[in-house]
């Protein structure tokens, strides 16, 4: 298990930034990624020689120009790790990236061919996971992970890799990780603080896009 408030401790600082158009990474979920690009190419070699750290970004709108030199990214990012690599004969590789912790971050110049960025992160509250809580939990499940065994299996495959006080807001994040929202209905999710809240807005989102269906 990561120790994530030792880890924490060491922020904000500098980590490299990877943004994608439609992709939001959530706290406690675990983002698989192709890497081809030689800027990102260049960028996982560094996370993997340092602490392993890589900031995902939602990508903003943009010209194929400042895509190229500098994409803009909405500031709520979310930290993750590169848990797994592999490396493929012509340069590029298959990593997945395991979320830590959203956070604000800022672009900071830099002679890397990748962007960098000044990253406070944040620790958000912590949950029961009990009563009416457990029913919504049990709910969002059910429509963003139905294949996916029991909420109890997904509870014993996290507890290990977040701790037993992380768990509940992870099983929410694993959720809203999952849906079939919009990028930025997700990204919503994610700048909001409170899991208890998150869950709220996840539901009324999932109950909005079947009405609409």
């Amino acid at each position: 298990m990561i120790d994530l408030d030792a880890l924490l401790a060491s922020f904000p600082r500098r980590v490299a930034l990877f943004p994608l158009r439609a992709v939001v990474l959530f706290p406690g979920a675990l983002l698989p990624l192709h890497i081809f690009e030689p800027r990102y190419r260049t960028m996982v070699a560094d996370a993997l020689a340092g602490d392993g750290l890589i900031a995902m970004a939602l990508l903003k709108p943009c010209t194929a120009d400042e895509y190229d030199t500098a994409p803009p990214f909405h500031e709520t990012v979310c930290l993750g790790r590169v848990v797994r690599h592999e490396p493929l004969p012509d340069g590029r590789s298959n990593i997945a990236l395991f979320g830590l912790a959203a956070g604000l971050a800022r672009a900071v110049e830099d002679d890397r061919p990748y962007r960098t960025v000044e990253l406070a992160p944040r620790v958000d509250p912590s949950v029961p996971d009990a009563g009416t809580f457990r029913a919504r939990l049990e709910r969002a499940f059910a429509r963003t992970l139905p294949g996916a065994g029991t909420l109890d299996d997904l509870r014993a495959r996290l507890e290990g890799l977040v701790g037993a006080d992380r768990l509940p807001t992870a099983l929410v994040n694993n959720c809203a990780f999952a849906a079939g929202l919009l990028p930025l209905d997700k990204l919503r999710l994610l700048e909001e603080p409170d899991p208890g809240r998150r869950l709220d807005l996840l539901l009324e989102s999932l109950e909005r896009d079947w009405q609409w269906n």
